[in-house]
């Protein structure tokens, strides 16, 4: 008997006090929110039409529907009264603002991920296609800023007074590459990502 006890009485430590504050406004408002659909039901389309589907139920088990009659019987009850929900005075709890907070974060993380996979996605070069034919410029406009301005800019911030020696030896590896391949026409490999 005393292990029964033991079992039952876990949830009702101190520890979880605060879930069951929770607890028991989330079904405080559930109740006042069905008490006001099933008023707002009657006002659109009278009592008589309130259950649609009342013969379902009956033909179901009479447990179901008699804790669906008790479910209701209950909303009558607790909806006597007016059928908005006051917030002014609940208290939100530190923790619940921290979780907000925390959701809020990652579903902003989330949002920027998409975005980075969209844009991803957009210059994804399928295998069968050849890399130089994607990257030409599409647009007859001409450049905004000098062409390799901001990189020079880098390679000085980078490597001091050495930078043009830099630029000059990947410039070369650069061309040599080019060249093989004009001359190769080497087929590109496939990376595909696996996506399982």
């Amino acid at each position: 008997m005393e292990d029964v006890s033991a079992v039952m009485s876990w949830f009702s430590s101190p520890v979880y006090s605060r879930y069951w504050q929770h607890y028991r406004q989330a079904m405080a408002w559930r109740r006042r929110h069905r008490g006001a659909y099933r008023k707002a039901w009657e006002a659109a389309h009278g009592p008589a039409r309130q259950r649609r589907y009342h013969d379902w139920q009956a033909s179901g088990s009479d447990r179901s529907s008699s804790s669906d009659d008790d479910d209701d019987t209950e909303d009558q009850s607790s909806s006597d009264g007016d059928t908005e929900c006051d917030v002014s005075n609940m208290e939100i709890s530190e923790e619940l603002r921290q979780y907000f907070a925390h959701t809020e974060r990652h579903r902003e993380e989330l949002r920027r991920q998409q975005e980075l996979e969209a844009e991803q996605q957009d210059s994804y070069v399928p295998a069968d296609q050849d890399l130089h034919a994607v990257c030409r410029r599409r647009s007859a406009a001409p450049p905004a800023e000098r062409p390799g301005e901001r990189r020079a800019a880098e390679m000085k911030k980078l490597y001091g007074q050495d930078a043009a020696k830099i630029l000059a030896m990947e410039a070369a590896m650069q061309l040599a590459f080019d060249r093989n391949c004009d001359l190769k026409q080497p087929k590109y490999w496939p990376v595909i990502p696996l996506k399982l």
